[in-house]
């Protein structure tokens, strides 16, 4: 195969995410590893902590050839629609595969699992469970279990007259067990659907994930996101410096990473950059052992310069919205319904949106759809806008980052929808639903900007001036 594709956040990008590009260089040292990343904002409908530009450079340091962007409108969904957003792109950009961590790496059992889900009388009662308020990932479980409960009373016995009822008890016991699994290896049961949905042909190659999803503390060799994210504010609140030094000067607003202006090699070790962490707590810099070598210290250089998301900035922003919101405008919202719009108005007048967003939680309405739903009231994204640009898809890939092997690739041009290098004159040009993906995109970054920590890098033109990164 020519090129393996990947679907990622990278937020931040660690030891476990360089793991998966290392075990697939190893495996297939001649094929090029394609990204597909999430910008500015990923899927839960959060800022990612640092920019896409970074995350994607960092990606490619560490074993990536080529990086490329899932516009907003994909990567802010719900699993089903960031699976078939990424799926697409990945196959409209000329893969042959695709590649995902997962605790469960048997490809025929997550393929019989994702079957069973496209089954149609599945389908009915997930449609079912969710407007009963489950949850979707609830749904999904109950749906599974209501298939094999009708399966082995209409088939106690089949053609041979054997008895089959300990063989559907068997195989429920393990879709149950897949399902109750990580986030990643449902996510990958999402990008199998996808692939059946639109008749895709990618290979699969599940890589195995050992680390927990959502532990918060780092006390695995592979880190969860959550517990890299904590540990890097909790380092901001216990020490107001990483780096310390006479002559540093101080960083000024400008589109490119800060240590680039800064003038910092990536291959320097954090001993000869001269920090001293013997008369701090361990725990204040543990965040960076879990970062490739290379990356770590460029992504400490980063935090000592606030370059990262302030969720506080963003959760005022959330909440600002809110409150200016009319009850019509809510209602026009993706994923607002069920009258969810009058108890929204009336969380607006809380002290805060953490206070909102608990006063809102429900059993329909899981933290992470409510986070969504909120960063659609700040993108001002309608049902109607969602419905349509899902329907099209993707219709561009725009470059984040590459080198010599994703050079290679652009030359032979095997994708079948555009290719942004130049992303200004690429928007201004752009028409139908290219233009509002485009439009959702350059909303994306001017909102991440503003929630960053450094009042110096809250301008909103980098989107703009930053061009892809060569590595």
């Amino acid at each position: 195969m020519n090129t393996i594709g990947i679907i990622a956040e990278y937020n931040p990008f660690h030891k476990g995410h360089a793991h998966q590009l290392e075990g697939l260089r190893q495996k297939y040292p001649e094929t090029t590893l394609l990204v597909v990343m999430s910008g500015d904002f990923v899927q839960r409908g959060t800022p990612a902590i640092f920019s896409k530009f970074h995350r994607a450079q960092w990606a490619v340091m560490s074993g990536a050839d080529i990086v490329f962007e899932l516009p907003s409108m994909f990567a802010v969904s719900s699993a089903e629609y960031f699976a078939s957003g990424g799926v697409r792109l990945l196959h409209a950009l000329g893969c042959d595969a695709i590649s995902f961590g997962a605790s469960h790496t048997q490809v025929e059992e997550l393929v019989s699992v994702a079957e069973v889900l496209d089954h149609p009388s599945t389908q009915e009662s997930l449609r079912t469970l969710l407007g009963q308020g489950y949850s979707y990932g609830t749904a999904l479980r109950k749906a599974i279990q209501q298939y094999y409960s009708v399966s082995t009373s209409m088939n106690t016995n089949d053609a041979s007259g054997k008895n089959t009822s300990e063989n559907n008890s068997l195989e429920t016991s393990n879709h149950m067990s897949i399902l109750d699994s990580d986030p990643n290896t449902i996510l990958g049961i999402e990008y199998i659907r996808a692939l059946h949905r639109y008749h895709i042909g990618l290979d699969i190659i599940p890589v195995k994930r050992t680390s927990s999803h959502h532990n918060p503390t780092l006390d695995d060799s592979f880190p969860s996101g959550t517990a890299l994210r904590n540990a890097i504010y909790s380092s901001k609140q216990t020490s107001s410096s990483l780096f310390r030094s006479q002559d540093k000067q101080q960083v000024l607003d400008t589109a490119y990473p800060p240590y680039a202006s800064l003038g910092i090699d990536s291959s320097i070790s954090l001993d000869e950059l001269g920090i001293d962490t013997s008369s701090l707590e361990e725990d204040t810099f543990k965040w960076h052992h879990y970062l490739p070598p290379m990356v770590a210290p460029l992504a400490m250089d980063i935090v000592e310069s606030n370059y990262y998301t302030n969720l506080e900035r963003y959760y005022d922003m959330i909440h600002f919205a809110s409150r200016v919101s009319s009850k019509e405008d809510l209602q026009t919202l993706q994923d607002m319904s069920d009258g969810l719009e009058e108890a929204w108005l009336t969380a607006s007048a809380l002290a805060s949106w953490e206070q909102a967003r608990e006063s809102l939680k429900s059993k329909r309405y899981t933290y992470a759809r409510l986070d969504r739903i909120a960063t659609y009231s700040l993108f001002r994204r309608t049902k109607k806008m969602f419905q349509e640009c899902h329907q099209q898809g993707p219709t561009y890939g725009r470059l984040l980052a590459f080198n010599d092997r994703g050079r290679q690739y652009l030359k032979e041009k095997r994708s079948s929808i555009p290719v942004v290098q130049k992303w200004a004159p690429f928007c201004q040009s752009a028409t139908g639903t290219t233009k509002v993906l485009c439009e959702q995109d350059q909303l994306a970054s001017k909102l991440w900007r503003m929630t960053v920590d450094n009042p110096n890098y809250r301008g909103s033109h980098y989107d703009f001036t930053t061009s892809p990164i060569y590595v």
